[in-house]
């Protein structure tokens, strides 16, 4: 209910990312993949760090840094993707940006991507998108409710994210699926 109250709200749930118990281990496979989609000799920062298990998998040739609301450890970067102005994390400092599980909850996602889509050339993002056709649908009220639950602060369709990206100059380079997630890679066009 709180997670739900929070998404009305439309605010970040500190109290929950704070609680290591709500980092789930059954998570740790979703990073194994997304890592196998970061080139080597990359320069990565993962938002949503949570336990970092990212940075376990990923090509020893590439350097991390983790972000997250709270810290995660030596190097993190703590801020919250909901908070504007979004911080100034320097110009061409990394590569690929990996965002597992964090999307949803954005709550302004178009000028969270503005300032992503300037940071990095590739996006690495896994996400639960919405799968009702039609806003007014039976399907998409009960889409929404469930998404509240969750404390999700958007509802987004694969098409839409898709066409999120393109405006800003990316395109869809690879995607595939883990459990009920969609995991994409977006490039920037060149």
């Amino acid at each position: 209910m709180l997670r739900a109250v929070s998404a009305l709200r439309q605010k970040t749930d500190y109290n929950r990312w704070a609680d290591p118990r709500n980092i789930y281990a059954n998570w740790e496979p979703r990073s194994k993949i997304a890592a196998t989609l970061v080139p080597n000799h990359s320069r990565v920062i993962e938002f949503g760090a949570g336990k970092r298990v990212l940075e376990r998998y990923l090509d020893p040739s590439c350097s991390y840094v983790p972000s997250d609301i709270v810290d995660r450890g030596p190097g993190t970067i703590v801020f919250d993707l909901n908070q504007r102005p979004l911080p100034d994390l320097g110009t061409d400092a990394y590569d690929v940006a990996v965002l597992l599980g964090v999307l949803e909850y954005v709550r302004d996602v178009p000028s969270f991507l503005d300032w992503l889509t300037k940071l990095v050339p590739t996006c690495v993002l896994g996400c639960v998108t919405a799968q009702a056709k039609s806003a007014l649908s039976l399907r998409a009220v009960r889409e929404t409710i469930r998404r509240m639950r969750g404390g999700w602060l958007n509802i987004y369709r694969e098409d839409e994210l898709i066409s999120l990206f393109r405006q800003r100059g990316f395109t869809l380079t690879q995607d595939d699926n883990w459990e009920d997630q969609r995991l994409f890679v977006f490039s920037r066009l060149a």
